[in-house]
């Protein structure tokens, strides 16, 4: 046996056959890309968490996910919709008694998710129900974003001149235009000139 182990030549146990599991990421990633529907759904599960540090999906965040990316419809009520939170979050906090945190979490979150895709795509494959539903939850937050983005850059063009000497420590707003600024300027030359004679006069009688 030693013999035979000393006579194999070490690189062959380096030789992997082709039937092998391989490193999908980041060589195959463009090719199967699609197949990454689990991370795209823990991604929205993620944005709409509502405490930092809470991995639990609380009902008004679960209410503002449905609502924001629009799924709910005349046959798919907001009431429906916390029925369906009740219900699931229900069956997965009876898997798993040990948790102390309320709410939903990931796992019951992806089949909410599943649910809601078989709803709304009824006449594709389950993969596809996914996937499509995946586009049009990311379309919509993509389009808020947008719309986000617009409404800050039309609101800092539309700042008025006087918030760069807000910024500077004038915070009264009257002291942005120029008639005050005048008025407050000959105020001061006007006392200056009162105050002027009787520090001479002070001066002549000392």
């Amino acid at each position: 046996m030693e013999a035979e182990s000393q006579d194999r030549s070490p690189d062959d146990g380096g030789t992997l056959p082709s039937l092998c599991l391989k490193q999908v990421y980041p060589k195959y990633t463009k090719q199967f890309n699609y197949l990454r529907l689990v991370e795209r759904i823990a991604a929205l599960f993620i944005r709409f968490l509502g405490v930092k540090g809470n991995m639990r999906l609380g009902p008004t965040a679960f209410r503002t996910f449905i609502r924001t990316c629009k799924l709910s419809n005349s046959n798919f009520t907001m009431a429906s919709v916390d029925i369906l939170y009740i219900d699931i979050t229900r069956r997965w906090s009876g898997a798993m008694p040990d948790s102390k945190e309320a709410g939903m979490g990931l796992q019951a979150f992806v089949e909410s998710f599943f649910y809601l895709a078989g709803r709304r795509f009824k006449s594709l494959p389950l993969r596809g129900q996914v996937a499509s539903l995946l586009e049009l939850c990311e379309a919509q937050l993509d389009s808020q974003s947008g719309a986000e983005d617009r409404r800050s850059v039309s609101c800092s063009r539309a700042m008025p001149r006087c918030t760069k000497t807000q910024t500077l420590g004038l915070t009264n707003p009257q002291l942005c235009s120029p008639a005050p600024l005048r008025r407050a300027a000959s105020q001061d030359y006007r006392l200056h000139q009162r105050l002027k004679p009787r520090t001479l006069r002070a001066n002549v009688e000392n």
